[in-house]
């Protein structure tokens, strides 16, 4: 268990409770690796009952439900989290749950947040991949695209993020006609990745002058 968790199990559980939200918390870890998630999500309840103000423990559970798709209980459990850590690296979470219900105004917001906040690079990917995705299925596409236009498209370095930039990017400019800009980006990736989705697929359809398969972010 990473010391900073284990300070925030002991700062927040009690001494007698303590050995068993640690055990509860590892075992939660363990079926989140193996992807069962109703026993993640069932453990991380039970050691929240323990631990209510414990920023580790709504951060996991948080996490768990989003994965489960359980996104009204993700965004209160993270939401959470954010109150009691003061931290905005898993906005990217909020944002999507906020654009799972329908809350435009609020996926803008936490996206801004997260470049204040100065999160790591690829979570702030992630929010600039929900903040596109928002506005695309709203059909504001050159809106998505300006959300795109806030990190690095052309990059010097190739980080594992930008093939999918550049297939939300491809299929935006696809649907918005500028088929040649399209297929720069379906190139792109394939020049890195020949089996990312079906980018080979798509290059290929535009190369020949047919229609791509639209595929949203």
């Amino acid at each position: 268990m990473e010391r900073d968790v284990y300070r925030d199990l002991r700062g927040t559980a009690k001494a007698t409770d303590l050995p068993h939200v640690m055990q509860a918390f590892a075992a939660a870890g363990d079926a989140l690796g193996d992807g069962d998630l109703d026993r993640a999500i069932e453990l991380l309840v039970w050691a929240k009952s323990m631990a209510s103000r414990s920023p580790s423990i709504r951060e996991a559970l948080g996490v768990a439900r989003y994965l489960s798709g359980d996104y009204a209980g993700a965004y209160r459990d993270l939401l959470s989290y954010r109150r009691l850590s003061g931290r905005r690296d898993q906005n990217h979470l909020l944002a999507d749950c906020a654009r799972a219900a329908g809350r435009h105004d609020e996926v803008a917001e936490y996206v801004d947040e997260m470049f204040e906040a100065r999160v790591p690079a690829e979570r702030l990917v992630e929010g600039l991949l929900v903040l596109a995705g928002d506005r695309a299925d709203r059909e504001d596409l050159r809106g998505a695209l300006d959300a795109l236009a806030r990190t690095e498209l052309d990059p010097q370095e190739v980080q594992p993020w930008h093939p999918r930039l550049w297939y939300l990017a491809g299929d935006l400019w696809e649907r918005l006609g500028e088929r040649d800009r399209a297929r720069d980006y379906f190139d792109a990736i394939t020049a890195v990745d020949e089996e990312f989705l079906d980018a080979e697929d798509r290059l290929a359809a535009l190369s020949e002058g047919t229609d791509g398969r639209t595929v949203q972010s």
